[in-house]
């Protein structure tokens, strides 16, 4: 009985950082919950990537002995909720190994989405060393989706993989998918009619013939631009401005942001030869420096891009609209692609203008590592910290490195030249977050967006402040996540990944509502 009375005062969960700071380990569910709410653990910057999938195998195997309600719950959370789609496809396997699979069959079809990540999980149930084989439960799983969701769609766009997908799963399938069998397994191209339509479009349009016939298939079956694209060369300028503009507006939001250098390099009138590096190699890219786009097609892709309700139902990652804007050319798509984030944004939050936010944007040197192929943690905290500070009455914004300052920004300007502006203030390239709290002048809340931990205690500094409002909170939002926090406090609140949806939660928490645990607690299986 040495400790009694010292509950509170000596904490058992303590641990130092890499970087030197006090930390408390993370509970297990915690961990998991991480896990899905980033895709991948990031432990810390020493860590190679081998060491950082084995971490994420044994958090997934102990999961499995202790608690796999939870991690069920997170993987449909993490598919759901930040659309990841590895990480709880990887779940499947581990769970389609319990004898019970009542979770399993729940799980599967929200989580299994398309016939690629359908390839996926056979794959790893395969080969991946989680389990030895597939076994019937996994065949029978593979069975009911096929013959449940399989579409025109699919039995084209997946066609090689569905092929692999069927000779080693050998589905009974039901009388209305044998014909995309009979497409997929015998090539039999004239097997349904849109897989037809398919096959006459890309020979006529490899001819260069454009006639009222091919327009109209192209629209009764919705032709996706990837379908296509490859058969645009023979065609004229205005043969390409009649077609895209029947296609565009079938296009899902997604497939139209990811071609936007596609529409632009089709009426290109000058391009350049880039040398690109990234951490696949070194590849030389064309890029487009000068497109003859019709105006029209041009007023047309922008009134699609700015449709809001079309990019929530996308699922859309806001960093997908971020690489979107950077690599497209036209000032008219920026403008559309600015106002549904600045959108996104407004739209999530409403607080009363007694409400203050202090919002700090972590700028150090580390900031720079790459979370995405093509973005780094800088990029996203900075247009989140933007979004926060243009979506909310009384905030303010501060860059966090070496130094703290106050960005000088306004809620009027472009999102991504706030987002630039904040980015670029010179703070130096340290970690030192404490100087975040100079100054403090009441705010409710405070809100850190970071991809490390600080080494000088923040939330000591947080505790020890005296004019704090009656429920306040600091916010750490790591866009890179930990397998520790820095507190246990009930007012330091902890949020991990990179989805717009944390937004979300982050207007729940300014409202005193539920936190990320909270939201997946709440996934009914």
């Amino acid at each position: 009985m040495m400790f009694k009375g010292l509950k509170g005062f000596i904490k058992f969960n303590e641990k130092t950082t890499f970087e030197g700071g006090k930390a408390y380990e993370l509970s297990f569910k915690e961990t998991v919950a991480e896990l899905f709410s980033l895709g991948l653990v990031k432990g810390n910057f020493y860590q190679n990537d081998k060491v950082v999938i084995e971490s994420t195998m044994e958090i997934m195997k102990k999961a499995l002995d202790e608690d796999p309600e939870w991690a069920t719950k997170c993987a449909i959370y993490g598919q759901e909720f930040n659309s990841l789609k590895l990480i709880p496809t990887i779940w499947l396997v581990y769970l389609s190994t319990l004898q019970d699979k009542s979770l399993f069959n729940k799980a599967f079809p929200r989580i299994i989405k398309n016939p690629k990540m359908l390839y996926d999980f056979l794959e790893l149930t395969r080969k991946g060393g989680i389990r030895q084989g597939m076994g019937r439960s996994v065949k029978k799983a593979v069975n009911f989706w096929i013959n449940n969701n399989l579409n025109d769609y699919h039995a084209a766009r997946y066609k090689s993989k569905l092929k692999d997908v069927i000779k080693v799963a050998r589905p009974i399938a039901v009388e209305k998918i044998q014909p995309y069998m009979d497409y997929i397994m015998n090539d039999n191209e004239d097997a349904f009619e849109r897989a037809k339509a398919l096959k006459d479009l890309i020979n006529s349009l490899n001819n260069g013939i454009l006639d009222e016939i091919i327009v109209v298939k192209i629209k009764k079956f919705s032709m996706q631009l990837e379908e296509l694209k490859h058969a645009f060369g023979n065609l004229s300028t205005e043969q390409k401005r009649i077609i895209f503009e029947f296609m565009i507006p079938g296009l899902k939001y997604n497939a139209l942001t990811s071609n936007l250098v596609t529409i632009e390099r089709v009426f290109a009138k000058e391009t350049r030869t880039v040398r690109k590096a990234t951490e696949h190699g070194v590849f030389d890219q064309i890029e487009v420096v000068k497109s003859i786009i019709p105006i029209e097609l041009i007023e047309m892709v922008a009134s699609k891009l700015q449709d809001y309700d079309a990019y929530r139902k996308s699922r859309m990652l806001p960093f997908g609209l971020i690489t979107a804007n950077a690599m497209t050319k036209i000032p008219e798509w920026k403008e559309a692609i600015d106002k549904v984030l600045l959108k996104s944004g407004r739209d999530v939050f409403d607080l009363d203008s007694n409400v203050g936010v202090r919002i700090g944007v972590d700028t150090s040197g580390s900031m720079g590592t790459k979370v995405t192929s093509s973005l780094s943690a800088v990029d996203i905290a900075s247009l989140f910290g933007a979004m926060v500070f243009m979506s909310i009455k009384n905030a303010s914004v501060y860059a966090v490195a070496t130094l703290t300052r106050k960005v000088e920004i306004y809620k009027k300007d472009n999102l991504f030249k706030v987002a630039e502006i904040i980015k670029s203030t010179d703070v130096g390239y340290g970690t030192v977050f404490e100087p975040l709290l100079d100054n403090y002048n009441g705010e409710k809340y405070v809100v850190l967006i970071t991809d490390g931990q600080q080494s000088d205690n923040l939330e000591a500094r947080w505790e020890k402040l005296t004019n704090k409002p009656k429920g306040s909170k600091l916010v750490i939002w790591h866009v890179a996540g930990y397998n520790n926090m820095i507190s246990v406090r009930n007012d330091v609140v902890y949020l991990k990944g990179y989805s717009d949806r944390l937004l979300s939660v982050l207007k729940n928490i300014l409202e005193d509502k539920a936190g990320q645990l909270d939201q997946i607690e709440a996934v009914r299986i």
